[in-house]
């Protein structure tokens, strides 16, 4: 049995500022709740007390047995039907004695999440801004190449979510008291979905001439010339009287911290049981910095084939503003540039950025960022190169590291990199990203032509293991008549299972000393950071962990929830984490996901506070310092992502609260890891009430 909203509708129906023609629409009119659960069931721990008032909210209190407890929020029957809306909310006051962290589950066919962090006293959102399947989106096709659309589409990335079947709401708290008192806890729906419903939203053009959503606004969002130039000289005011944290050196280390060698390049080294950068003064170095800094963000002016110019209010030619059109794309970024510095922007936006990074309290320019950046160092910055592409693959991002031409291509790009010589202000070099050790590149290895030379090294490893082809037909269960005939894989063998993860042990292990030899060999003072790892088995992390000198790894999900792999006494970069939020116009909340900007800001306060104080973590890379494009991306790999991630938006404007947060998080993280125990929720309390 399934219950319609519509049964329990305590809220006016869809308002008229929805309606064609109205004027742009405030993203919290969208957002807020349009329908209340007026029933339903809750499982608690017996020391929680609780009650549902008749219009719907809960009350909670009492004590938690280890300063958490899980709440469950049920349906009284069957499952509700939330399918006509794209944005389910639980809103809640804390009137505990302490922080509470909300970790919000929407169960359902598939599933979501989402978080916020509540200081005593204030009321919070724990905001879904969940995904769909392909087959609900109604959109025009000239919205089709976005993942998140007006009609309240999002792609689903991790795993599929079906808003028909929602079957619970499961909050699990974690607090910094042991006694609980939520008040007015409200389950509800906002921002209504299809086409119909959001018919303003879909009226051309769909970007105004600085690439925002020309029919949504919200505070903040810039509507002049004026109010950008008044905005880039405020700023610039700013970064006279602000340099940054006094605790930061020229490289951002820590001045104040103990003096080790100074080699004159960044290295690590374990010091009073916790791994550190030191950067090249001798200084102890936490990595705190983002990923795609600079001003490639653009969006596709084609899209298979067919011009999408009818989304933008006005484009410019090459003559108006130079490089803002590109061949594939419109750099909206660019152009905001070129408007607030002029024709030399390039160079002052450049200068701007390094100051900027400065005073919110970062210390490092991430993978993927502008190479200008690097010509003229103010900042620390990391370098990666790529050797799969053009390569025939094993899997996704797998190259064969047994190909002859593999150590050259490795070498060749590492040779690029630095064309005036080493850098004192590089931490490192990423080999590679996100490579799809998780999928069967073994089984397609074993499946590939005879003359590949992964495969020629897998069944040479076969043939020294199993001394007969009756062997490993024993073992395997297969009747294989002779070894070339290996190209039939057994359907479940637990004896093939095991060989399987030997062999990845053997490709893994070619491939991180490959490329360890060739760092060693081209650019020997520099750090070999990785492959940027987001999902591999033990034994890939195994054999990563005995060739590179960081462990780099992209873990979205907060390090709380996923802790990173164990037993590796090796240091830690996280190279990619985010959380995006619906309330700012770009439609897109990335991959990790919450309510709105102030959840967003502490939940990244949580997440880097967290690698802090953890012995092996040696940075934090923000994935990315821009918003990608309302109108969806253009990249070399898969276009369509459209996530408001970015700690600027697409007129270069930082956002407040979570720049403030990264600030403060600045200011105490380098006191915090010399500290051998301290309690993570703790320190996050004591930050966010030193900031409020």
């Amino acid at each position: 049995m399934r219950i319609n909203l519509s049964r329990f509708l305590l809220a006016a129906c869809l308002p008229a500022l929805l309606h064609a023609g109205a004027s742009a629409t405030k993203v919290e009119d969208l957002l807020k709740p349009h329908v209340v659960f007026a029933d339903f069931k809750v499982e608690a721990p017996a020391s929680l007390e609780h009650s549902v008032s008749s219009d719907g909210k809960l009350q909670v209190s009492g004590k938690m047995e280890d300063k958490t407890a899980t709440l469950v929020l049920r349906p009284k029957e069957g499952t509700w039907d939330i399918s006509s809306y794209a944005f389910f909310r639980v809103d809640l006051t804390n009137r505990s004695d302490g922080l509470i962290w909300v970790r919000g589950a929407l169960n359902a066919k598939g599933g979501t999440a989402s978080m916020a962090f509540i200081l005593p006293g204030e009321r919070a959102t724990v905001g879904f801004p969940f995904p769909r399947m392909p087959e609900a989106d109604d959109s025009p096709e000239h919205f089709k190449l976005q993942d998140i659309r007006p009609n309240g589409f999002r792609y689903f990335h991790w795993k599929p979510f079906y808003p028909e079947q929602m079957s619970a709401c499961r909050l699990t708290i974690l607090s910094t008291s042991d006694t609980l008192k939520l008040e007015d806890v409200q389950l509800s729906v906002g921002q209504p979905y299809g086409v119909a419903a959001n018919a303003n939203l879909h009226e051309l053009p769909y970007l105004d001439k600085f690439g925002q959503v020309r029919q949504l606004d919200w505070p903040n969002k810039l509507h002049s010339d004026e109010e950008l130039a008044a905005r880039a000289a405020k700023e610039t005011l700013e970064t006279q009287t602000d340099k940054g944290p006094a605790s930061f050196n020229r490289f951002g280390g820590w001045n104040a911290g103990p003096q080790l060698e100074a080699t004159g390049f960044f290295r690590v080294e374990k010091y009073k049981g916790r791994w550190w950068f030191v950067d090249p003064d001798g200084r102890l170095f936490f990595s705190h910095g983002a990923n795609s800094i600079g001003f490639e963000q653009s969006t596709p002016i084609l899209h298979e084939g067919k011009s999408r110019a009818e989304l933008f209010a006005w484009m410019p030619s090459a003559t108006d503003i130079p490089d803002a059109i590109s061949k594939h794309s419109y750099h909206f970024m660019r152009a905001n540039l070129y408007r607030k510095f002029g024709p030399d922007w390039k160079d002052k936006a450049h200068e701007r950025v390094h100051s900027r990074l400065r005073r919110i309290g970062m210390n490092t320019i991430g993978a993927w960022s502008d190479k200008e950046l690097y010509e003229n160092p103010k900042t620390a910055y990391t370098n990666i190169i790529h050797v799969w592409s053009g390569a025939k693959p094993l899997g996704k991002k797998v190259a064969d590291p047994f190909a002859p031409d593999f150590a050259q291509r490795v070498e060749e790009g590492l040779r690029k990199l630095f064309p005036k010589g080493e850098d004192p202000w590089c931490v490192g070099v990423f080999i590679d990203n996100e490579i799809g050790w998780h999928e069967k590149f073994v089984q397609n290895t074993l499946l590939g032509d005879a003359d590949m030379p992964a495969r020629q090294a897998a069944m040479a490893w076969l043939r020294q293991k199993y001394s007969s082809i009756e062997e490993i037909n024993a073992a395997w269960g297969t009747k294989y008549e002779s070894w070339d005939a290996v190209k039939v894989l057994p359907e479940k063998s637990d004896a093939f299972e095991d060989d399987v993860k030997d062999l990845k042990r053997l490709i893994a292990n070619r491939y991180y000393q490959v490329c360890h030899d060739m760092m060693r060999k081209v650019l020997p003072r520099h750090l070999y950071l990785g492959s940027r790892i987001h999902s591999a088995s033990p034994e890939i992390m195994e054999e990563a962990a005995r060739f590179v000198d960081v462990l780099s790894v992209n873990r979205y999900m907060p390090l709380a929830v996923t802790k990173l792999p164990e037993g590796f006494d090796k240091p830690c970069l996280i190279a990619e984490f985010h959380f995006g939020a619906p309330d700012r116009g770009v439609p897109g909340s990335g991959l990790s996901y919450v309510g709105d900007q102030m959840a967003r800001s502490r939940a990244y306060a949580s997440y880097v506070l967290d690698a802090v104080l953890q012995p092996n973590v040696v940075g934090t890379h923000w994935f990315a310092y821009t918003d990608q494009s309302a109108a969806g991306r253009w990249s070399a790999g898969r276009n369509g992502e459209n996530y408001q991630v970015g700690f600027v938006d697409v007129t270069d404007t930082l956002y407040p609260e979570i720049s403030a947060t990264s600030r403060s998080v600045a200011e105490v993280m380098y006191s915090l890891a010399d500290k051998e125990s301290v309690d993570h929720l703790q320190t996050l309390e004591a930050t966010l009430r030193a900031q409020k």
